[in-house]
């Protein structure tokens, strides 16, 4: 089965306007309209009013979105389309500064025609003018692009939703303020920075307990450079300006606001970060900060310029969030007979006359109430009760346990209680292609990812049928024989409820065994007989890779590709190839295998395991050297620990090379005297290639 490992060559038009968590709506203030006709843009939606404001105005307004079926890529340089399988709302951003969002869903699925609601609300900012509202997210799909089918997992984009905010000229507004946020945090200069990608200093320890205030400055100061991609490889960059766009990743309840945003790192800028409020869930946030940057990357030695380029930073700033010392109450509890979770509730079903025995397993409780609707006893304080009930109807079990601090919690189960059937019982009863396999006293089918099964009903005096294939595709059905497909590998479950002639329900459940399809395990790596050579000399190289398979041997044809670094692109599918130098310079060396056959453009999307030595086979040009000068070139001390002296008349070029043939470090000189520090150098002979005036000279030294 081809395997499509989607690199970031295929995805370069994929940016996040917005790095900053999607915040989820609590209020249920926005409920999603499905019966109105939905705008024509690439994400459909609906508003119920007009979205002009006045500066000065308050805004309050639900706007309902359809998830869309299809996105833009980009897929080897070509514009391709996505088919959309989910979608999950990462950010909504471009709204005007004074106002805020949350969104009342952030799973969507194009299939099923699924909703979600924007609720903004503030107050319109002094800024007035049009702003058109983008929807950040991360989708799962399919593009298709040269030919090709290629899945797509957890990617990023942006949709310009088409919703347009304007806001009006207003009234004694004032002028923006340039700060983001005016608060009493400087920016520290004079404390040590952390060495991470983003130096920054916190003047305590980021640990709190739930519930607990938080305020607190953090500096953060303007890094000189970066890692990016470009072109689909990382690349080290240097950076120019920065242009901080968001901070993610904060624990929920918490806020930030950054004191500055254009950045630049030649003056050392610094900014603050003020974080307020109060944490409401536990946990270790390693926190985000997202930018755009302007500088070069180095991409194959040259320099490439960078605009406004979007990125994350991992600031190595740490929010450590516990929990209160004391523990929380949760009430729980059992029964018998046991509860089934049906159409989104959980309901005991028995025939009136009969008894139900509850348990309480609640945590943390230091006393209980029961309340029994419909039954006999009506309350209880044991944590044992057996419970009658005469009446047929519909009722509710409560279970409220008090923990310390008056605190307390509760749990209800909702109890069925129908007429006797005094014949004509139904029993819920199918049969399943594969049939299911008794094993260790479970009942369950086994299949592969990617396989179907087709359940047939046969279910005894049954008015109506209801299934539910967990983690299967499609997740319920009401029909007799359903084909059920299951993509992911995993363990569950499939239940069939059938009902009688008053409602009355029957059960029966088979487990579901999902296995992942095993793919073979690549361990790439190679070996030359000589990495340093003159121009004209030959290569050959030994391929020493392995395959494996649930741990054995893989038995089916491997297929390889060389690239030698040359500049003519030269590569081999050789095995164990042999390749000629013609001219001097430093040569990476990759090699990629796989069970397809492999192409160049292949290897640089990254679809197929690799292993790349840089700088591994070193080419020199033939050079006459003047004895006289050589006997002149001197190397000291040697051994040594600390320095490494050179002296030579007309040195141009210093090269230090280790016994594989790695370049430990170079530079190019215009003197007669250098000194190189060794430390940080592995013990080990090293070889020292002199270029001077006169020809190329290679010392050997000792690094003690």
């Amino acid at each position: 089965m081809k395997r499509f490992l989607l690199s970031a060559i295929a995805i370069i038009a994929m940016t996040l306007c917005s790095f900053a968590q999607s915040i989820v709506c609590t209020d249920n203030a926005c409920t999603p309209i499905t019966d109105q006709t939905f705008s024509n843009t690439s994400v459909p939606y609906y508003c119920p009013q007009s979205l002009t404001f006045e500066q000065g105005q308050a805004v309050d307004v639900c706007i309902t979105i359809m998830c869309p079926e299809t996105t833009n890529v980009t897929a080897y340089g070509l514009p391709a389309t996505a088919q959309i399988q989910s979608l999950t709302i990462t950010g909504f951003s471009n709204l005007p500064e004074g106002l805020s969002y949350c969104v009342s869903r952030v799973d969507l699925d194009p299939t099923t025609n699924v909703y979600a609601t924007i609720h903004i609300t503030g107050t319109a900012p002094s800024e007035n003018g049009d702003f058109d509202l983008e929807l950040s997210g991360v989708f799962t799909g399919t593009a298709s692009a040269m030919g090709m089918s290629m899945p797509l997992t957890n990617e990023n984009v942006s949709f310009a939703t088409g919703i347009v905010l304007t806001i009006g000229e207003g009234t004694d507004v004032p002028e923006p303020s340039e700060i983001v946020c005016d608060d009493p945090c400087p920016a520290v200069t004079n404390q040590p920075m952390s060495q991470t990608t983003i130096p920054y200093y916190a003047p305590e320890e980021l640990n709190y307990n739930v519930n607990e205030a938080v305020d607190v400055c953090i500096t953060i100061q303007c890094p000189a450079n970066t890692n990016v991609e470009y072109m689909g490889m990382q690349a080290a960059a240097t950076i120019t300006s920065l242009t901080i766009t968001g901070f993610a990743n904060l624990p929920e309840g918490l806020s930030y606001c950054v004191s500055r945003v254009d950045m630049d790192p030649t003056t050392n800028n610094f900014a603050t970060l003020h974080l307020t409020g109060t944490p409401t869930t536990a946990g270790e946030y390693n926190l985000n900060l997202s930018c755009n940057v302007t500088g070069t990357a180095n991409v194959f030695g040259s320099d490439m310029p960078l605009n406004n380029q979007a990125i994350t930073f991992p600031t190595g700033i740490v929010v450590t969030i516990e929990e209160q010392t004391s523990n929380p109450v949760v009430a729980n509890f059992t029964s018998n007979p046991e509860a089934t979770q049906l159409l989104g509730g959980s309901s005991i079903y028995i025939t009136a006359g009969e008894t139900i025995t509850y348990t309480n397993t609640s945590e943390n409780a230091t006393s209980i109430a029961w309340t029994f609707e419909g039954g006999t006893p009506a309350t209880s304080t044991e944590n044992t009760v057996t419970v009658t009930y005469a009446t047929a109807g519909n009722y509710t079990t409560t279970l409220t346990a008090y923990g310390e601090n008056n605190t307390e919690s509760t749990k209800t189960v909702g109890v069925n209680v129908s007429e006797p059937q005094p014949q004509n019982e139904v029993v819920a009863d199918f049969t399943t292609d594969p049939e299911p396999t008794q094993l260790l006293g479970d009942l369950s089918i086994y299949i592969n990812a990617g396989e179907t099964i087709t359940y047939t009903n046969t279910s005894q005096n049954a008015a109506s049928i209801a299934w539910t294939f967990e983690g299967g595709s499609p997740e319920t059905s009401t029909d007799n024989t359903v084909e059920v497909t299951y993509a992911t590998a995993g363990v569950y479950t499939t239940t069939l409820v059938a009902y009688g002639g008053n409602n009355t329900p029957s059960v029966k459940t088979v487990g579901v065994n999902v296995s992942a399809i095993p793919t073979p395990v690549f361990n790439v790596d190679f070996t030359a007989d000589v990495t340093t050579i003159e121009t004209g000399e030959t290569v050959h190289f030994t391929n020493n890779t392995t395959v494996t398979l649930n741990d054995e041997p893989y038995t089916s044809t491997i297929y390889y590709r060389w690239i030698f670094g040359a500049i003519n692109g030269a590569t081999s599918t050789d095995v164990n190839p042999s390749y000629t130098y013609e001219s001097a310079g430093l040569y990476s060396v990759t090699l990629a295998a796989s069970d397809e056959e492999i192409n160049t453009l292949d290897i640089f999307g990254g679809w197929f395991p690799i292993q790349t030595k840089e700088d591994y086979i070193i080419v020199t040009d033939p050079v006459s050297v003047d004895e006289n000068a050589i006997s002149e070139i001197n190397v000291y001390p040697n051994p040594t620990s600390s320095v490494i002296n050179i002296a030579a008349n007309g040195m141009q070029n210093i090269t230090i090379i280790d016994m594989t043939g790695r370049v430990v470090t170079s530079k190019d000189v215009n003197s007669n005297f250098e000194t190189i520090s060794a430390e940080g150098f592995a013990k080990a002979n090293y070889m020292v290639r002199i270029a001077t005036a006169d020809g190329v000279v290679v010392k050997n030294i000792v690094i003690e």
